[in-house]
């Protein structure tokens, strides 16, 4: 039996290759990491840090729509509705079937009042909410608007 010995450049590239992977994949996983801290913060009322570290996680993956869905959170909380409204849109271009970016969108718009905004939101929503119990909600949020706009319209 002969025993081949590996040359130690070869052993010093393998080495590096699991560090490089073994590291990437943690710096991959960063945006989950900075996503819970986020929720964490908004759970908190940490309006800013929760903003922060959303877009950490969004810096991390750009293709994460809940990310974008809890900055819209916190982004309303502290008044700045277009920025929200922004997030949102961004949440269901990534994620079109997502119904509580569309209904948080509606509320959003709603603060604003801009109704008729607000109710094409809540249908949107409606049109993809599966649950029965949120298709209550959204249809009475829809009914709502609907009553605003009448409203509106006849003063």
């Amino acid at each position: 039996m002969r025993v081949r010995l590996i040359p130690k450049k070869s052993i010093a590239i393998c080495a590096f290759l699991i560090c490089a992977l073994s590291s990437s994949g943690a710096f991959a996983e960063d945006y989950l990491d900075y996503y819970e801290q986020g929720e964490f913060a908004l759970r908190v009322e940490k309006w800013d840090r929760a903003i922060e570290l959303f877009t950490k996680s969004l810096a991390d993956n750009p293709n994460f729509f809940v990310a974008y869905h809890n900055r819209a959170i916190a982004y309303s909380k502290m008044g700045e509705y277009d920025k929200s409204i922004n997030d949102l849109k961004k949440a269901v271009q990534l994620n079109p079937d997502y119904p509580d970016a569309y209904g948080l969108m509606g509320l959003v718009y709603e603060i604003k009042k801009d109704y008729a905004s607000a109710l094409g939101a809540y249908k949107e929503a409606l049109n993809r909410e599966k649950r029965p119990a949120p298709r209550k909600i959204i249809q009475k949020y829809i009914q709502d608007m609907e009553a605003k706009i009448k409203k509106a319209g006849s003063s």
